[in-house]
């Protein structure tokens, strides 16, 4: 029986690709249209927010400077989130970098085992988060043409992931031995500088960026054709049916499922949406925000070990689009939404002077870590 379900699957699965490549040779157009935006993203905004966290962030780890920030954070990570202070590099430079960089962060200290899979495993389910530059800049600004809901939403999308990382800190203490006996900080390992060092950094980062780019690209082209095939109108029918109402479902369902699968086309999707309440908006670009979509996750699992257990992960997501539409209630509860209107560019944002202030911090901490080192 297993393994006729297993063969059924597969089946099934080449199916749905020959269906796809089906619609990729009937409509090629559309394919053209949202494989440019994919690469608009990825040449405007992701590489440029991207690469030089991911270079940089290699060499904090590489050169050791990760146990300074180590010492410094244990204070604050042992008792929250009962993780080690070096967890907070991953957690913090998420916030500010965007979506993929938290894993990638956490990935490169488990590689270097100064955290262990478990930790690993739990960090993730809270550092990998949307960035100021994206929830501010593209979704409140570019989007919904509203500065100050972006604010809204970026406090709340903050809020969710300090909150779920404490619940998994609690939850953690439960399951496990108590930290002190589990939990042994490494020791700082002074790493020779040397062009090496650099080379490593900016190939590791250029792999991942390519994964990371072709995996919007993808799922770009896939939500289209999606849209193109009829399966938004198809699925929306079928609820209609089975509730024995109009069809009057069909922008939900395509905005909730392409929101679903792709994070910048669904909010795109529901900022020019004429049907949809402006509360509800709000609400669904703040879950959009904290869930992240199948794309990001599949970005995700492809930059994590075979061996990574990433149920915690997509619990911590779910939980996560979850309290950030409720902490964006509650914050505008009895407060005037902001004005918003509909956002025809896709892709324009501007580029958010915090980035260069967290760039600046962490050359600070390289300088200061060479400096050391040589005096020492």
């Amino acid at each position: 029986m297993p393994g006729r379900i297993k063969k059924n699957r597969s089946r099934l699965f080449a199916g749905l690709l020959l269906c796809f490549f089906a619609i990729l040779l009937i409509k090629p157009e559309n394919v053209m249209k949202s494989g440019q935006k994919a690469l608009e993203l990825c040449f405007n905004i992701i590489i440029p927010s991207l690469f030089p966290f991911f270079v940089v962030s290699r060499l904090i780890s590489n050169t050791g400077v990760i146990h300074t920030v180590s010492r410094i954070f244990r204070p604050i990570m042992k008792p929250l989130c009962n993780l080690p202070g070096s967890a907070a590099f991953p957690l913090i430079a998420g916030w500010f970098s965007g979506y993929p960089a938290g894993a990638k962060y956490t990935v490169d200290l488990y590689e270097k085992k100064i955290l262990t899979q478990k930790e690993s495993e739990r960090l993730l389910a809270f550092c990998n988060n949307s960035g100021p530059l994206f929830i501010v800049g593209a979704v409140g600004t570019g989007y919904f043409q509203s500065p100050r809901l972006g604010l809204v939403l970026l406090v709340s999308h903050l809020s969710a992931s300090i909150t779920i990382g404490i619940g998994a800190g609690i939850i953690s203490r439960k399951k496990e031995l108590p930290y002190n006996e589990i939990l042994v900080e490494p020791e700082g390992k002074h790493t020779e500088i040397n062009g090496h060092i650099l080379t490593d950094a900016v190939m590791n980062s250029i792999m991942a960026l390519l994964q990371i780019c072709g995996t919007i690209f993808f799922f770009a082209v896939v939500v289209q054709a999606l849209e193109a095939g009829g399966v938004f109108t198809l699925i929306s029918n079928f609820l209609s049916l089975i509730t024995g109402t109009e069809s009057k479902s069909f922008e939900m369902v395509k905005i909730f499922l392409a929101g679903s699968l792709e994070i910048t086309y669904g909010l795109f999707l529901l900022s020019n949406a004429a049907n949809v309440p402006v509360t509800l908006k709000v609400l669904l670009a703040a879950m959009f925000c904290g869930f992240g979509g199948f794309s990001v996750h599949t970005q995700v699992t492809g930059l994590c070990p075979f061996d990574f257990k990433l149920k915690s992960y997509y619990f911590g997501k779910i939980m996560h689009g979850v309290l950030a539409a409720a902490f964006t209630g509650l914050i505008l509860i009895n407060q005037s939404i902001p004005v918003m209107k509909s956002g025809l560019s896709l892709y324009s944002i501007n580029y958010s002077g915090a980035l260069l202030i967290v760039y600046a911090l962490l050359l600070i901490l390289i300088i200061s870590y060479i400096i050391s080192t040589r005096l020492g």
